[in-house]
């Protein structure tokens, strides 16, 4: 399965091509098309609904080659993964049965929008609101840092505030909104990576959505959010695995072929050492990664396990790509190397999905602290 799959992305991603993308901020949909077609979403979505259902560890592959030219690839493949797991949990049976076969044949895509110019890691704070008109729902607010939200048939599952409690998490309610709606107003962000499926800012102005798209029951989508954590952090992982295996081949070859005095650098100690910390910190990743992805197989507690790997992949990707960095030197610097697309999509890796210090805090959490 890794190396179909690796066939499939070296095929589809030309180097010369992923920096054609990245410069112009463009998600090339003939590749999505490719990988709809060779079965890559499918793994991600229910087999109930058309897909197969894969577990985790085959998805964690999936994730990690499919990252290898840009972990935009992987990010568009895990948030039809995370929609998903949330419809067909969550959903009325005649929305799963209307959404997720569309997902699998590429006819539909989905995204997710929590996140507000006021709340971040205090996500419950949001205050993005619906409120009942008749049948239906008006929808009012903003999303910020939204991926791929403006992605062509795209459906965004984004979690609104429908009534107050003392309590912030309690009132949100989840609605999956097409974004051609009528008062949806959607902005790419001009960001310095993950330019190639890119973030997004969404204006809802009183934007009616059928009673249909609300997601379960009202006032429910915080524990409805809560879900699947384990399976992001875990996913996350697996697409920053395969970033730093990109990096580390990078900075190997550069090594082997750039000669300084006389000789390969590669062939220097200082160089020779930091590559070899470099891959031993992208392997201790990787099992930190398949344990927690067998853990959730296993349906044993992983919420620890999936923010430590989390965590710790995250961290070490900074480090990966920053050693990268400094062995090209000057020639890193320009866009003639993958390296410093790879350092500027990682920059994210430490915020998005849950910032570091939320992981820590998680962890501390699970040790009785």
């Amino acid at each position: 399965m890794r190396a179909a799959i690796e066939k499939l992305v070296q095929d589809q991603c030309p180097p010369n091509k992923v920096r054609e993308w990245d410069r112009d901020g463009v998600y090339p949909e003939e590749v999505y098309k490719a990988m709809v077609d060779a079965g890559f979403v499918a793994m991600v979505v229910p087999s109930a609904y058309g897909g197969m259902g894969s577990p985790m560890a085959d998805c964690a592959i999936l994730y990690e080659e499919v990252a290898r030219p840009s972990v935009d690839f992987a990010t568009r493949i895990a948030l039809q993964g995370w929609g998903s797991m949330i419809l067909a949990d969550f959903a009325s049976e005649e929305l799963r049965q209307d959404i997720l076969p569309k997902v699998v044949r590429g006819e539909m895509k989905l995204s997710f929008s929590l996140t507000e110019p006021g709340s971040g890691s205090d996500a419950a704070s949001l205050s993005t609101a619906a409120r009942r008109d008749g049948g239906d729902w008006l929808l009012k607010g903003q999303k910020l840092f939204s991926s791929g939200a403006d992605a062509p048939d795209n459906h965004m599952i984004v979690a609104a505030r429908t009534s107050s409690h003392k309590d912030r998490h309690e009132g949100i309610s989840l609605f999956l909104v097409p974004n051609d709606l009528p008062g949806i107003t959607i902005n790419r962000l001009d960001i310095i990576g993950r330019r190639v499926l890119g973030l997004t800012e969404v204006f809802f102005d009183d934007v009616r959505i059928p009673q249909r798209y609300l997601i379960g029951e009202e006032g429910r989508g915080w524990s409805y959010i809560g879900r699947h954590l384990e399976r992001e952090r875990i996913t996350l992982a697996a697409n920053y695995i395969g970033c730093a295996r990109s990096v580390l081949d990078e900075a190997v070859g550069y090594a082997k072929e750039r000669r300084q005095f006389g000789r390969a650098i590669g062939q220097f100690q200082v160089i020779a050492h930091s590559l070899a910390d470099m891959a031993t910190e992208l392997e201790a990743g990787r099992w930190m990664t398949a344990v927690a992805a067998w853990r959730y197989d296993q349906g044993l507690p992983c919420r620890k396990e999936a923010s430590m790997a989390k965590l710790f992949v995250s961290e070490m990707l900074q480090r990966v790509t920053a050693a990268g960095m400094q062995i090209l030197g000057g020639h890193a610097y320009t866009t003639d190397y993958a390296i410093q697309r790879h350092w500027r999509d990682a920059r994210n890796a430490t915020v998005g999905g849950g910032t570091s210090q939320i992981q820590r805090q998680l962890i501390a959490r699970d040790l009785g602290l």
